[in-house]
């Protein structure tokens, strides 16, 4: 059990550094949480060589990280925005993705959906727990439940001229009954399957624990696009197992 509070207790760390749907969430798709398209710059253009981008007008930055993204030897910037319009489970949030283009930061891309809105965790609180960019590719941590506690783990590359899902992995449980782990890597369609059954009847400090684990394999034929692709909301039910899995 302390290993399983030890993993929620870095993924909070984590963002200060920077469903069966679950009935948590909500899980209910925002009405106007819908692509946005490419548009030219926000405000006015800012050096590159500035670690510090102007907030468009009526967004509050939550996050950034800088990395390449396209594998040009330059580093690339990705904000998460609160966008303070209203929806069913709070506000919308934006992201951003910036290219340094002769020396100034312009706006590459941006998009709602793969950043959850702001009561989407529940009574957890606001589920958005930090962006990072790593290995080329794009990654946003979300977490959120109650007893039931639930992290999600999204990475997404840009390839094929559009920005795609290539890796989830949802972690859902709570001390002294389960925690059940898929890491899913999209691009491979493997997927490794973990459940641990805790035992607390004789301690809470030392349960113990019932491990399984499985692989399986189930490759999309197309990669899901980032713009659009909503956290939580994904079924897919595997062979032999009596639930199916949400990412």
């Amino acid at each position: 059990m302390k290993s399983k509070l030890l993993f929620f207790a870095s993924i909070l760390f984590f963002a200060c550094q920077g469903s069966k749907n679950h009935p948590d969430t909500g899980n209910t798709t925002p009405a106007d949480a819908t692509e946005i398209p490419v548009e030219p710059p926000v405000e006015a253009a800012t050096a590159a060589t500035s670690d510090t981008i102007p907030n468009p007008t009526g967004l509050t930055k939550l996050g950034e990280a800088t990395g390449d993204l396209d594998k040009d030897g330059k580093d690339e910037k990705a904000i998460v925005y609160d966008t303070k319009r209203e929806t069913d489970l709070g506000t919308e949030r934006e992201l951003h993705i910036f290219k340094s283009n002769n020396g100034l930061w312009e706006l590459w891309h941006k998009t709602t959906g793969p950043v959850m809105p702001s009561q989407n965790g529940g009574m957890m609180g606001d589920p958005f727990q930090g962006v990072v960019i790593e290995n080329g590719s794009l990654v946003l941590h979300h977490f959120g439940g109650s007893r039931t506690k639930w992290t999600y783990t999204h990475r997404y590359r840009f390839q094929g001229a559009a920005w795609k899902l290539i890796g989830a992995t949802t972690n859902t449980g709570s001390p002294c009954d389960y925690w059940e782990t898929y890491d899913y890597n999209l691009s491979t369609g493997k997927i490794n399957y973990n459940k641990e059954v805790e035992d607390c009847s004789k301690s809470e400090d030392n349960p113990a624990i019932t491990k399984t684990t499985k692989d399986f394999t189930n490759k999309p034929k197309v990669l899901p696009n980032m713009d659009g692709f909503h956290p939580g909301e994904n079924e897919l039910k595997l062979p032999k197992m009596e639930e199916p899995f949400y990412y």
